[in-house]
């Protein structure tokens, strides 16, 4: 009998359960109640969002001088460099001996005169601008300065601060000149004496700074190619990724070999293809990146009144001399051309955004969970998209709780319950934090 009666009551449970599962299913209409459980969920933060487009190129020098040798003017006789070694402005290169003597004297001495003459007149031309007086007010519209140079001739805006900015300008370039020509002298006055001594040998001296990258054997010109300390980043775009690049975005990169970061900007993205464009291939584009300097990055940052950087960048310009800019130290201890650099081409920002886990977000719809308690299926609008990061624009604000767990345990305004966690609350809910239980725990005893 007590076996019978157990295997009713089984019966009686199964066709309860079976029987509320089956008018849960039927409840089209919503009419009987749903409890969604929720174990994990999480929040919109707000936070900043870069779209980068990754990309590899390798480092390059910015520019290539070449070195020639006329064999009209003597016979080729050694080389004092080698491929790969670096030179200053002022080194050996090669020496030749001369055919002959007077001619080649002739044209060292015309060529001393020259540069005599041109260093006179450029050092004129920083005398008069440096006692050009820059008035403290605007000028009338009709009222603007000029100064002129022989062939040259400069506007002077009439806002005194441009004005004194232009002049500056000029100053700066001319005194940069002056030392080229000055170098340039000191080379041909060596090379007076060396003629004058040997009587028939002339060494040429390297009129830029940088590395030898090419020296030709056969002395075919140029026999020899200086390139420039300063790098730039090189690389190349699909037809996809020309379409979101351009002109002036910033640029985070990474050298592979070395793990050390670099900052710039893109200075070039080609407007045509690399090869003539074809219907059955893709189309490549170049692009360049200009390195950005670590002493323009401080100027970015917080400074009282801008007098360390403006001398920071006052003693940089300085050092630019012979035509070459300086590489910024950290580039020339240890980058060379050939590098390969990851490139991230930040093509969008998104400031305070606010931004959800993708993991939260099902089919451009998260589950929100309101403050009445309800879970309700929520639209999204989605902007940029970084790591596991994703920018909501419309549908959600910042501070709204979602669901973590898959769409199908959950039904829109149904009601929802989370775990009591010992650490999420039910811990300061049975020992609030200061509480003296032992306090009152002794006051009741003696209170009996």
């Amino acid at each position: 009998m007590s076996n019978k009666r157990k295997r009713l009551q089984m019966i009686a449970v199964a066709l309860f359960i079976g029987l509320n599962i089956l008018l849960v299913y039927m409840d089209d209409d919503r009419k009987v109640d749903r409890i969604a459980y929720v174990s994990d969920w999480t929040a919109v933060l707000q936070s900043d969002l870069e779209k980068k487009l990754h990309t590899i190129g390798v480092l390059a020098s910015t520019q290539e001088n070449h070195v020639y040798f006329d064999p009209s003017t003597g016979s080729f006789e050694a080389f004092a460099v080698e491929e790969g070694s670096s030179v200053q402005a002022g080194d050996a290169l090669f020496s030749y001996k001369v055919a002959r003597y007077q001619e080649a004297l002739s044209k060292l001495l015309e060529k001393r005169n020259q540069l005599t003459d041109e260093i006179a007149a450029v050092e004129q031309a920083i005398t008069q601008m440096s006692a050009l007086q820059i008035p403290d007010v605007n000028l009338e519209a009709d009222a603007g300065l000029e100064w002129t140079e022989e062939e040259l001739k400069i506007k002077i805006p009439q806002d005194p601060v441009q004005a004194n900015l232009v002049k500056q300008q000029f100053l700066l370039e001319k005194e940069q000149e002056v030392a080229q020509k000055q170098a340039a002298l000191a080379s041909v006055d060596r090379q007076l004496a060396e003629l004058e001594e040997t009587g028939d040998t002339i060494t040429v001296e390297s009129p830029y700074e940088g590395v030898i990258t090419q020296l030709s054997e056969q002395l075919n010109d140029p026999i020899i190619t200086v390139s420039g300390k300063e790098l730039r980043v090189t690389g190349e775009l699909t037809e996809q990724e020309r379409v979101y690049v351009k002109k002036n975005l910033p640029v985070d990169m990474e050298v592979i070999e070395l793990n050390k970061s670099l900052t710039g900007t893109v200075a070039q993205v080609s407007e045509t293809p690399k090869e003539e464009a074809a219907a059955k291939t893709s189309s490549i584009y170049p692009f360049i990146i200009e390195l950005k300097e670590p002493n323009e990055q401080d100027a970015a940052g917080d400074s009282i009144d801008g007098t360390e950087d403006n001398e920071q960048a006052k003693k940089s310009k300085d050092k630019k001399v012979e035509g070459q800019e300086q590489l910024p130290p950290a580039v020339e201890r240890e980058f060379l051309p050939g590098y390969h650099v990851n490139i991230d081409i930040i093509t969008d920002t998104s400031k305070e955004a606010p931004v959800l886990n993708e993991a939260a977000i099902f089919q451009n719809f998260a589950w929100k969970m309101t403050k009445s308690g309800k879970v309700i299926r929520q639209k999204l609008t989605t902007g940029i998209e970084e790591g596991d990061r994703i920018e909501i624009t419309s549908g959600l604000d910042i501070g709204d709780r979602v669901v973590l767990q898959p769409e199908s345990h959950l039904r829109s305004q149904a009601a929802f319950i989370t775990p009591l966690k010992w650490e999420n609350g039910f811990k300061s809910t049975m020992s609030p934090k200061g509480m003296d239980w032992f306090a009152f725990f002794v006051t009741g005893i003696v209170s009996r």
